[in-house]
């Protein structure tokens, strides 16, 4: 990797740790980039002290060229135990190999509304100066900018950001399918809820009708301030989403839920669904320029679906697109069929990892070319 030193010798990178992150930190909050309103990322990294925060920033001299977000944390093999294999063998070797794994797993990933993978460019940029960019914080990465053993490059945007995949392939990276993002575009085009039922097609605007009709019991409230809110009975119901999830690494700690909104209008927004005084479900969402994006969810299984409460929370994320002239509404990951209900459409996604380590390296390639994903009967929602 000599060569590449070379090849970007005009370029340089620094780190911080979130856990020490302020406001004085003024070289890594600039104009035209996120990560402006700090609040919401130090909740997020003193909320659980077993995850580590970092923001990179890259320089060319003294210009901004890009920041990434990224977390350091702890990943134990049995996490992959929904990925176990079928064959008699390949179990033998799955439960001597990787269940006693235990890897310090450095992750980039968007923790904002950007869509941008937690790594955002200076809008000035040229795609060639991307990628130049992108090459060089990979570089970076993998030479331990931040000790690590393993790198864990979550949700390319396959269409959209396809040359960073051929970056990714080119450094070694293995790529793996992860669960599409489930996005509803053209939002504007709804001035109403009562525009948006009659585009629909007749079968699902009777389930929109049925949905309505279901949950006008709910009680909906609205909290600007989580410590307002019902906390200790929202955390089970965020396991309860969790558990049925079939891969992730770390869960929010109880802690993450003490956040003060009034600090910061970066933070998540949260809006709780009630049955005689009791939480049977909740959403909370970001807000940027021109998208909602769904952030964290709780449900109790056996209320909520007397109630329709889980699709209530999907066609409210559209009625908060709608009031507040988003484009995007953008509702994440699983429960694809029910997303498309509404009218959301996949984008496909990838990850890459990589290890420092070129045995393990042959170990990742094996995995990663044997997951496949579970496929859903998507829904053409629209006429």
């Amino acid at each position: 990797m000599g060569n590449a030193s070379l090849q970007y010798k005009d370029l340089s990178v620094c780190v911080i740790s979130v856990q020490d992150f302020t406001s004085n930190h003024c070289d890594l909050v600039a104009d035209m980039l996120p990560f402006q309103e700090v609040d919401y990322l130090t909740h997020l990294a003193q909320s659980n002290p077993a995850i580590e925060h970092f923001v990179c920033a890259v320089y060319d001299g003294d210009t901004l060229l890009a920041r990434a977000y990224l977390q350091r944390m702890l990943f134990r093999g049995e996490r992959l135990d929904s990925f176990r294999p079928n064959r008699w063998l390949a179990q033998k070797l799955y439960d001597i190999i990787v269940r006693p794994i235990r890897w310090r797993v450095l992750s980039l990933g968007s923790i904002f509304t950007t869509g941008d993978n937690g790594l955002v460019f200076s809008k000035e940029l040229s795609q060639e100066a991307k990628e130049e960019v992108y090459g060089y914080f990979l570089y970076q990465l993998q030479n331990g900018l931040i000790p690590y053993d393993g790198l864990l490059i979550k949700d390319v945007y396959m269409a959209t950001d396809s040359w960073m995949i051929d970056s990714l392939r080119k450094r070694g990276f293995y790529m793996t399918p992860s669960e599409p993002d489930m996005i509803l575009e053209n939002v504007t085009r709804f001035s109403t809820m009562e525009k948006y039922a009659a585009a629909l097609r007749a079968k699902y605007r009777t389930k929109y009708n049925q949905v309505a009709e279901r949950s006008k019991d709910l009680r909906v409230d609205d909290y600007s301030n989580w410590g307002e809110a019902p906390t200790e009975t929202m955390f089970p119901l965020y396991v309860n989403i969790m558990s049925a999830v079939d891969f992730y690494i770390q869960l929010m700690s109880p802690a993450y839920f003490q956040i003060d909104g009034n600090s910061s209008s970066s933070l998540p927004k949260l809006r709780t669904y009630s049955v005689d005084g009791q939480v049977i479900g909740w959403i909370s969402w970001f807000e940027s320029a021109n998208r909602i994006h769904a952030h964290l969810i709780g449900l109790n299984h056996k209320r909520a679906g007397r109630y329709k409460a889980y699709h209530r929370i999907l066609y409210d994320l559209v009625e908060l697109g709608i009031q507040h002239k988003k484009d995007t509404v953008c509702f994440g990951r699983t429960s694809q069929q029910a997303k498309s209900n509404v009218g959301a459409k996949p984008n496909a996604m990838a990850s890459a990892v990589y290890h420092r380590r070129k045995p393990m390296r042959y170990l990742i390639k094996s995995f990663a070319q044997s997951v496949v994903l579970d496929t859903e009967n998507l829904r053409q929602a629209f006429r």
